[in-house]
């Protein structure tokens, strides 16, 4: 396991670092209906982390997807008719269960064109749209009598390995079923909040995320245009997110012995309740989705979903929350990446993220690994200054170990299992406060306005002159400083605040 952990660390670490380098080996492709992977870069980068269980090759087309110092557009072909069944189907979806959250799969075409000369081309690929009960919305605006009279962004996902009505056992569905385009099943794409002017906020959280050794999504941005059967909709700019599922966890955990992998869990604030971790959960909030249904699950298995019995979270949740044992931090140590738990909490501290575990019981996945529960964080689009604020203020001044939930409807920290019982352990709070001063390292910090900074100037210089000339929907204006606040003055203060706290609870 400490092998393994530690390439992993050093894999995201050079990924971070040293992304852009890999380029040079990109050649120009150019590609229909099934993508086809001819270079590729291995993820074990040292003559002794040779385990080749552990990462799976990573594809350059991967690698390339995911550099910001690459252009990249996407052209999304719609037939008309596709494009209206899409609007029906998520109207017919509120009309019965009161949200936008249709999941049914559209088929569409693809084009995508790089600043490396890359041209891939996909046909029959599914594109659903995404987002909460909040964001998700129609990608149309209609007057009162139903017409269409404009387009608003949504974000969504694309399907490569979606196999429509295809019999199972034809050739189109053989093929299509085991496509992947950039190394991957499906990509999210994510708008860019029109509120946050300074445009990377979320991106530069994945980074220090995956800097301070804690595994979450790779991610980059596109410009986007939607063609719905000759009518261009310049729909704007997004993220690309790496999706978290199974090809995520082969990739970075390689598979078991015989083939297969763990348990994968989305947990989110759903229908039933926040994901606190706690042992009084319904058994209805546990389980896999089905989004006919009209409601989500709490804890999603996103793996196994016709073999597993749900062993492995009903155990973990059970050992967490009994800490009337004798030998309670050895359980911790058994069924929870420790380390990794810390790192996250000592960045997601600092980014300021009020949506995440230990701040509102949501937006984070489990992956069950030898045993062990990996914590995986997702979704940080308001954090460093920007968007919800429950805490006043941004959470600049939240003490680094004592601050309650972000909402009173969670109650108390205690009802925060895997925050409050792991940093009650004395050794574990000292390393998630060591972790804190590591990161805020005057000299060579991890958490690091120049980073920002210098992805803000690289997006800004690759998207924003066609995002205006263009007239393409969504956030057009570029500035670190027109936002919520400043991200100087939030990277100086957050860094100044948690630091001095951690030195004092340290030498306490």
């Amino acid at each position: 396991m400490a092998k393994k952990a530690f390439l992993l660390s050093m894999f995201l670490v050079l990924f971070f670092i040293t992304g852009c380098d890999f380029l040079s080996q990109s050649t120009n492709t150019t590609e229909t209906s099934t993508l086809t992977s001819t270079t590729t870069t291995s993820a074990t980068t040292s003559g002794e982390l040779t385990d080749s269980t552990t990462l799976e090759e990573v594809d350059q087309s991967y690698i390339n997807l995911f550099d910001d110092q690459v252009y990249k557009k996407f052209v999304i072909h719609f037939s008309e008719s596709n494009f209206l069944k899409l609007i029906n189907d998520m109207e017919n979806y509120y009309d019965e269960f009161g949200t936008y959250r249709d999941n049914t799969i559209q088929e569409v075409d693809i084009e995508y064109t790089d600043s490396l000369g890359n041209i891939i081309v996909l046909n029959e690929v599914g594109f659903r749209t995404k987002g909460n009960i909040f964001s998700r919305d129609l990608p149309v605006i209609k007057d009162n009598s139903g017409n269409i009279i404009g387009y608003q962004q949504v974000s969504f996902q694309l399907e490569f390995n979606d196999t429509f009505d295809y019999l199972e056992n034809s050739t189109q569905y053989k093929e299509l079923k085991e496509r992947r385009a950039f190394d991957l099943e499906q990509l999210n794409f994510k708008y860019v909040n029109p509120g946050d002017s300074g445009i990377v906020t979320e991106s530069i959280a994945y980074d220090l995320y995956r800097e301070a050794g804690v595994l979450t999504s790779a991610t980059s941005y596109a410009i986007i245009y939607f063609d719905i059967e000759g009518t261009e909709v310049p729909y704007g700019l997004f993220l690309l997110q790496e999706p978290i599922d199974d090809v995520f966890v082969k990739r970075y955990f390689g598979r078991d012995q015989d083939g297969t992998v763990g348990d994968l869990y989305k947990c989110v604030w759903q229908n039933f309740g926040p994901a606190n971790l706690k042992d009084d959960y319904m058994p209805i909030a546990l389980g896999v989705s089905d989004y006919n249904d009209g409601y989500r699950k709490t804890y999603q298995l996103k793996t196994n979903k016709d073999t597993s019995n749900f062993s492995s979270f009903i155990t973990f949740v059970d050992r967490l929350n009994d800490t009337s044992v004798i030998n309670y931090q050895n359980i911790l140590e058994q069924y929870i990446d420790i380390d990794s738990l810390l790192r996250a909490y000592a960045m997601g501290f600092l980014i300021g993220s009020p949506d995440d575990y230990r701040s509102d019981a949501n937006n984070y996945y489990l992956y069950f690994y030898e045993g062990k529960a990996v914590y995986i964080p997702f979704d940080m689009d308001q954090s460093m200054g920007y968007g919800w604020d429950p805490y006043g203020n941004h959470g600049l001044n939240l003490d680094v170990l004592n601050y309650p939930p972000a909402q009173s409807y969670i109650g108390d920290q205690s009802n925060l299992p895997m925050a409050y019982n792991v940093l009650e352990i004395s050794e574990f709070e000292e390393t998630y406060l060591t972790y804190l001063i590591e990161f805020t390292n005057p000299t060579n910090p991890v958490f690091d306005i120049t980073k920002y900074i210098e992805k803000f100037n690289l997006i800004k210089q690759l998207y924003e002159t066609e995002l205006n000339a263009e007239n393409h929907l969504g956030i057009t204006y570029f500035s670190t400083t027109s936002r919520n606040m400043d991200i100087s003055d939030y990277y100086e203060q957050k860094s100044e605040w948690a630091r001095e706290r951690a030195i004092y609870y340290i030498n306490d």
